[in-house]
């Protein structure tokens, strides 16, 4: 612009008036001192009326658009800048910026001018100047000669962005909103219409207003806003008096005067832009800081706050250094005494300042990243408690309560910003060297970005690696008691980021604890059957801090605790003890340090532990020069399910200078083995382990070394049978008579889920996979079964005579006399085989009540039922091994109650049992035992010995629990004599049972199943003969009234030339319907017969299923082997009986004709008669055998099958009949005798014998008849 040409400023509010003297070098008024005088300004004016209104959205806050909206030009704006100009009115919106990054801003301009004034030409001459003076002065350069007036106002309108809002969405909400301000119509007073929605979005505006408008209140909302917008036109006054300059226009005054000062130059834009870019920079560095300011992070640490705070005042300082710079000099390169090189300098020198842009924008950029990577450290371990001072952290740690507090301390964010150390040694230089100082290198000073801490990932990665150790340390003690856990800003210049500080009851014990990391996986190194050894794995972190070790495992069961072990040091070697055999367990470890414990370990997959324990150390039994023979005891533990089904023995030679020698293997199934082709005179080692199968193996047994003998040694070296440990099955039982002997009853488990008609009951644990070697013991109440059972259990628990205590399995009811059996139902007992055992296998004693009591036979008969249902239970047993009768010695004979007892339960048995059976005699005083001979008579199927006598065992156990009393002395005698014979009866007895339990070793164990089948066949016979006892009663009963109608048919002329009306006596067969009270019966209606009593059958099933009814769906039962169609279920049961009633021939000839349907001569009935009772007899004779093979069926299994003959069986019933004397008994005897006859016809003929004349004639009738005679 050339210095003579009149300028067009802004006039920002400022007074100016026509006259006026302005100085452009400084922007800045001259007061006081014009070129005229008021009278002469005042006749020179010109006034041209103006009006015009316009408004304006402006939607940037940037300097350059409010310049703009203000028409500030570059060189009035780079004295605002620096601070040359100060302005006033609507100009203050130059001032007004936001305040945070999160704002969003639209200004709304309104502007409105009046008139335009301005001075004539006429008094602008040099000799119309009044105050010539001005021009030496040098005050001024331009003189004001043109104002145009009016006002305008700036409407300012800010919105909160919050963090979940999008910024230009609100940016853009705003900017439409507030261009419907002026375009809108407004009624009333001024409310704008708008929606509901619109209303709550402009609540959310805050407003401020700059105007050149004197108002009452300054608008602050939306609201407020619209109202003041509608009633601007009338604050400028009707004639616009309220108007104020907007635009001025000065002259130059050299023009006037060649003397006066003049512009030399403007600033170029250029370095205006510049200028204004550099102090908007530090404006939004201060921006920037405020937002980080209002930080939660900033809040919390006061700390961080107080950098922000530092580094804000020093850019403070810092623009107004550079602004007091600008104003010394603007006004001197505008007045020629400087050049504008001065001012590119002074912008060089700052860009290349400590406060350049870059810088001060990546120092922000670091206290954000600061700050998100503390707050995303705090968001990790939101649920800790974070202290903001140290008199929090001291309430904390001295807090009586915690025994121990864990803190997570933040080392690092009271470190010294060397970046603000810089800036303040620059501020400091620049005030001395008046911007003369050389540029910054921020390389050069400092840390760079890569080497802070919160950029650096070396130090992030420890970080949270530590934070990672503190969240799981947390978790795994946040059930503990008296130990806190925080978070705290503590300073440490030693460490670079963070650290543990544990404090132990207020002291710090350890600012730099290392808190183990969750170990590794536990190691298994080899499992037992009771036990597992592991190898417990340090952790990776934080070793130096474990003080010791908690192993945890689990059993694999629903719902299964963990169990924890706590080891005493830190030992990495560890074994689990009191582990079940043979279940599945899973193992974790903790760390233990001061404070607490880490997290569990990753658990080891399921492993199970040994089968059993390992078997007793072997033990010599035979030694020879060439071999070895060696026994054990069984495993003291088994597991759930697991049976020893064999053990394997393991030897080699015991050579200590032969390393890994081989072991050699030899399989047994029993505890029992033989090491052959050994050399002789050398040791061997020898151990046992248990064959579980498919479960595996035990551990082996420890080891025993036996030596060969020398070959020239004469005899075998026999072992003594070690002694017994009875006193060890003390704790396995519970005293129950004191004394001396004491009385100790086993203590006995009862199986569940067992039948009410027997109980069973075991005694320790089974073990080996092989059967319980079974006895039966039958015998007469009184026999002394009860008594024998505990003299063997105390040989097999080891029991010496010289001990002080007896064991008892059955301890007899006292309450019960000797002449009612002491066992009331039949009882098992299982006897596991154990350690002190002195038979080798497990034995099950199943107890029986005894025969014959006073009970009568009715009782004898409920007991062999019940015997009858222990063997045919599913859960009684399955095999036996012998079964043994106890009767007393001095018997000679067996009475028949003994013979039926013997009966009784031999034909329980099959014939395969007769070698199982044995004799055990009680109460033996000499060598002479009677009841040997009397079985013997018996012919009792039982086992022989070479003698022929039965195979029998003696005992005589009156001794076993005699006690010792205070004899008189008249008694003293008898006592010493009894006392003398008691060891001897007591080794003699002891012996006799150690033959019995060998012998039982021998005998081959007998499958119950032919036994079974036998109970079957029995079953079947008493249902067959059930059956078919009515049918063959009606029979008869029906033959005695076709042979008592028969004749009445051949006596008819005598008798009716005697009595035309003459009555005879006939027996009727007449059916009974008998009601059921509950249960149902399967009833025939084409035979009139009930072929199913007790029918169980659902009333929704087919009466096919009908256990009565064959595949074919026909009876098997009623006579004439009628269709399930043709029964009914009914709560009947139809039985049959015999009346006699009177009736005339006549009608005896009525009835019979009836039932043919046809008329008949007297000769025509007595042959249909006659047919219809051979028929009947033959029918008869049908259901006779078919009783009889049910018998004989037998004989090919039972032991004692009590089988009749047809003769025999015929001769039962016709007994029956006469001891029943039922009506018509007379005949049906006459017609069994007949049938009887019959019968042994039939006899001699499957013999082979001669027939004598008379069965001669039998057999032609019967051939005549067409019936079919059995050769």
């Amino acid at each position: 612009m050339s210095d003579s040409e009149t300028i067009e400023l802004a006039a920002l509010g400022r007074p100016f008036q026509l006259g006026m003297l302005y100085d452009c070098r400084r922007d800045v008024l001259i007061p006081g001192i014009t070129l005229w005088d008021s009278e002469m300004l005042q006749k020179h004016i010109n006034v041209c009326p103006q009006p015009n209104t316009d408004f304006k959205i402006i939607a940037s806050d940037s300097s350059e658009a409010k310049s703009e909206a203000l028409n500030v030009s570059a060189s009035l704006e780079a004295s605002f800048l620096s601070g040359l100009v100060s302005v006033k009115g609507s100009a203050e919106f130059l001032h007004d910026k936001k305040t945070s990054k999160r704002q969003s801003r639209v200004s709304l301009q309104y502007r409105t001018t009046t008139r335009f004034e301005q001075l004539t030409m006429d008094h602008l001459g040099a000799g119309n100047v009044k105050h010539c003076n001005v021009f030496q002065e040098g005050s001024a350069t331009h003189v004001v000669t043109a104002l145009h007036y009016g006002a305008q106002a700036f409407f300012v309108f800010d919105q909160e962005v919050s963090s979940g809002e999008n910024h230009q969405d609100i940016q853009g909400n705003l900017l439409c909103t507030i261009k419907k301000i002026p375009l809108t119509t407004i009624e009333g007073q001024g409310n704008l219409k708008m929606s509901e929605e619109e209303q709550r979005e402009t609540n959310k505006f805050n407003c401020t207003f700059h105007g050149d408008f004197a108002l009452e209140n300054n608008p602050v909302t939306f609201e407020d806003a619209i109202k003041v917008y509608a009633g601007l036109p009338r604050l400028l006054g009707e004639k616009g008096e309220h108007a104020v300059p907007m635009t001025v226009w000065l002259y130059p005054l050299k023009n006037l005067d060649s003397a006066a000062a003049q512009l030399v130059r403007q600033i170029s834009v250029s370095q205006v832009r510049r200028t204004q870019r550099i102090l908007d920079g530090l404006d939004n560095t201060d921006v920037q800081c405020q937002d980080i300011m209002k930080e939660d992070m900033a809040i919390k640490f006061p700390e961080l706050k107080a950098k922000l705070n530092t580094f804000r005042d020093l850019c403070s300082e810092y623009k107004q250094v550079f602004q007091k710079g600008l104003c010394k000099v603007l006004p001197n390169i505008r007045g020629g005494g400087m050049e504008e090189e001065e001012l590119i300098k002074m912008l060089n020198i700052k860009e290349r300042s400590p406060f350049q842009n870059d810088l001060m924008i990546t120092y922000l950029d670091d206290r954000e990243r600061e700050m998100n990577v503390v707050s995303s450290y705090l968001d990790i371990m939101k649920e800790v408690q974070v202290v903001y001072s140290s008199s929090e952290l001291d309430g904390i740690v001295l807090d009586q309560a915690n025994d121990y507090v864990v803190c997570f301390a933040l080392s690092f964010l009271k470190e010294k910003e060397e970046y603000l150390v810089v800036l303040e040694n620059y501020l400091l230089e620049e005030s001395k060297s008046d911007f003369s100082l050389t540029p910054y290198n921020p390389n050069a000073a400092g840390k760079t970005a890569a080497e802070k801490w919160f950029r650096s990932g070396e130090v992030t990665t420890l970080t949270r690696q530590t934070i990672n150790l503190f969240l799981d340390f947390i978790e795994s003690n946040k059930d503990r008691e008296n130990l806190a856990f925080c978070i705290a800003s503590i300073p440490n210049k030693l460490l670079t980021a963070s650290s543990i500080h544990v404090y132990e009851r207020g002291t710090l014990l350890n600012p730099q604890f290392e808190l183990p990391s969750k170990p590794s996986v536990p190691t298994i190194k080899s499992l037992g059957h009771d036990c597992v050894h592991l190898q417990v794995n340090p952790p990776n972190l934080g070793v130096t801090s474990v003080e010791s070790y908690q192993v945890l495992y689990q059993a694999e069961l629903a719902d299964s605790e963990w169990i924890e072990v706590k080891l005493g040091a830190t030992t990495n070697q560890v074994t689990m003890s009191r582990l079940d055999p043979y279940k599945k367990y899973r193992f974790s470890c903790k760390a233990v340090c001061i404070p607490g414990v880490s997290l569990c370990s990753d658990w080891t997959e399921y492993v199970r532990t040994r089968p059993c324990s390992p078997p007793g150390p072997p033990t010599e039994k035979r030694i020879e020069s060439g071999s070895i023979r060696v026994n054990w005891d069984i495993p003291t533990m088994v597991g759930d399910d697991v049976d020893v089904i064999g053990y394997v023995v393991e030897y080699r030679k015991s050579v200590k200078t032969i390393n890994n020698q081989m072991w050699h293997t030899i399989k047994t199934t029993t505890r029992e083995g033989i090491l052959e082709g050994l050399e002789a005179d050398t040791a061997y080692s020898i151990r046992v382990s248990a064959n579980c199968g498919k479960a595996g193996n035990s551990l082996p047994s420890p080891e025993t070394v036996l030596t060969t003998l020398r070959v020239s040694d004469p005899q075998p070296k026999t072992s003594k049978s070690t002694g017994a440990k009875s006193e060890e099955f003390l704790k396995k039982s519970k005293k129950v008579e004191k004394g001396n002997p004491s009385i100790h009853l086993l203590n006995l488990e009862q199986k569940y889920g067992v039948s009410d008609s027997f109980n069973q009951y075991t005694f320790g644990r089974k073990v080996e996979q092989r059967n319980n070697t079974v006895i039966l013991l039958l015998g007469a109440t009184g026999a002394g079964k009860t008594t024998l059972v505990n003299v063997m259990i105390n040989y097999i628990l080891g029991v010496k005579w010289e001990d002080c205590y007896r064991f008892k399995l059955i301890n007899e009811v006292t309450n019960r006399s000797q002449a009612e059996s002491q066992t009331v139902v039949v009882t098992s007992y299982e006897l596991y085989n154990q350690p002190g055992f002195q038979i080798p296998y497990s034995l099950t004693i199943i107890d029986t009540p005894g025969f014959g009591d006073t009970r009568g036979m009715a009782h004898d008969k409920l007991v062999t039922q019940k015997v009858k249902d222990f063997l045919c239970n599913p859960l009684g047993i399955n095999h036996i091994d012998a079964v043994c009768f106890v009767v007393q010695a001095p018997l000679v004979r067996l009475s028949p109650s003994q013979r039926y007892i013997f009966d009784s339960i031999l034909s329980i048995f099959g014939k395969d049992v007769a070698e199982n059976i044995l004799m055990l005699v009680t109460f033996v005083d000499g060598k002479h035992i009677p009841v040997l001979e009397a079985i013997k008579a018996a012919n009792l199927p039982c086992k022989k010995d070479k003698k022929g006598l039965p195979t029998h065992f003696k005992f005589n156990s009156s001794f076993l629990f005699l006690k010792e009393m205070a004899s008189s002395s008249e008694d003293d005698d008898f006592d010493d004599d009894h006392k003398a014979q008691c060891p001897e009866q007591w080794r003699s007895t002891f012996k006799e049972i150690k033959k019995f339990f060998q012998a039982l070793e021998s005998i081959e164990s007998k499958d119950l199943t032919l036994t079974k089948k036998v109970l079957e066949e029995r079953e079947l016979l008493e249902k067959t003969m059930t059956c078919l006892t009515p049918q063959i009663t009606a029979g008869l009963s029906k033959l005695s009234e076709i042979k008592s109608f028969k004749q009445c048919l051949e006596n008819e002329d005598e008798n009716m030339k005697q009595n035309k009306h003459f009555e005879t006596e006939v027996n009727v067969l007449q059916v009974k319907r008998s009601k059921l009270a509950q249960d149902f019966a399967t009833n025939c209606k084409i035979c009139n017969f009930t072929c199913h009593t007790c029918c169980f059958l659902p009333n929704e099933d087919d009466i096919k299923s009908c256990a009565v009814m064959d595949d074919d769906g026909n009876c098997t039962i009623c006579p004439e082997k009628c269709s399930s169609n043709d029964h009914d279920r009914e709560q009947v049961l139809l039985t049959y009986e015999t009346k006699t009633e009177k009736k005339t021939i006549q009608e005896l000839k009525d009835n019979f004709m009836k039932a043919w349907g046809k008329s008949m001569e007297t000769k025509e009935m007595l042959d249909k008669l006659e047919d219809e009772f051979h028929m009947i007899h033959d029918a008869l004779m049908n259901l006779i055998t078919q009783s009889s093979d049910c018998l004989k069926r037998l004989n090919d299994v039972a032991l004692k099958p009590s089988s009749l003959s047809t003769m025999e069986y015929i001769e039962m019933l016709i007994r029956t009949e006469e001891d029943e004397h039922k009506p018509g008994f007379e005949d049906r005897i006459v017609g069994l005798k007949k049938i009887k006859e019959e019968s042994e016809i039939l006899d001699k003929i499957a013999k082979g014998e001669d027939l004598l004349p008379n069965e001669r004639s039998f057999l032609k009738d019967k051939e005549d008849r067409g019936q079919e005679v059995p050769t």
